[in-house]
């Protein structure tokens, strides 16, 4: 296997491997003032996606000064969505906010099993986030509770027990 040499084309900023203008084409890109440099086969990656009509030259896509191909897109965002077109899986942070917005990126660029696969992220997001709440109020009530559990009163059709203790509590007046 011989080694890897890369060539490159100021006129175009683009990086060939091997020798010549092939498919592995290194891309240059400016995305909302953030760069990125990838290979063409990353952006291919999605048939049918902004990204591939960008690749391909389905489409027209401006260039700045330095010849980068400008998208007028989140540019925080887009490495998710690069590293996506290289896995072909949601890889974000431990506690990452910003799902809503990767979101609606992927949407833009016509990532459909992206955006399914952050939905699908949001809502286990929100399901730990109501798992938490609850264990914490079962917490706060066994601890309220505690060990005078098993000294209640048994019941004698008088509700007064829970309701002075809970709702007399919540409330200004106590049900008496």
């Amino acid at each position: 296997m011989s080694p890897t040499v890369y060539y490159y084309y100021s006129s175009t900023n683009v990086m060939s491997r091997g020798g010549g203008m092939g498919s592995d084409k290194v891309m240059k890109l400016n995305v909302g003032g953030t760069f990125y440099t990838t290979t063409k086969p990353t952006l291919l990656a999605v048939p049918g996606s902004v990204l591939y009509q960008i690749a391909s030259g389905a489409v027209y896509c401006p260039r700045d000064d330095r010849g980068n191909l400008v998208i007028d897109r989140d540019g925080h965002c887009f490495r998710f969505v690069l590293n996506y077109l290289r896995t072909f899986k949601l890889i974000v942070p431990m506690g990452y906010r910003d799902l809503d917005i990767l979101r609606e990126e992927a949407a833009y660029y016509g990532l459909d099993k992206l955006v399914i696969a952050i939905e699908s992220s949001i809502e286990m997001k929100k399901k730990r986030a109501r798992c938490r709440r609850w264990n914490g109020a079962a917490k706060r009530l066994s601890a309220s509770v505690g060990e005078n559990l098993n000294n209640l009163p048994e019941d004698d059709g008088d509700d007064d027990f829970f309701e002075d203790s809970w709702i007399g509590g919540a409330t200004s007046q106590a049900v008496l």
